[in-house]
């Protein structure tokens, strides 16, 4: 007989460290980029591993809060 019933709501557990990386990721991007215009010497790199981390924190945190909308449906 299964138990997990008991357990409780663990099927959102993957949603909300989803969203917890995505935000994590996003201010890292943002302080990379922060950091990048407000060197000295501005590397291109810098600029562009800013930008990709924004822009992959942002999906993960949309994608992920969709996720948890549609899970409580």
């Amino acid at each position: 007989m299964k138990m997990s019933h008991n357990l409780g709501r663990t099927d959102t557990a993957g949603p909300i460290w989803g969203l917890i990386f995505g935000l994590l990721l996003t201010a890292i991007g943002v302080g990379m980029w922060f950091y990048a215009t407000s060197s000295v010497p501005p590397g291109w790199q810098d600029e562009s591993f800013a930008v990709g981390a924004v822009l992959v924190g942002v999906f993960v945190v949309v994608f992920a809060g969709r996720e948890l909308l549609d899970k409580h449906r």
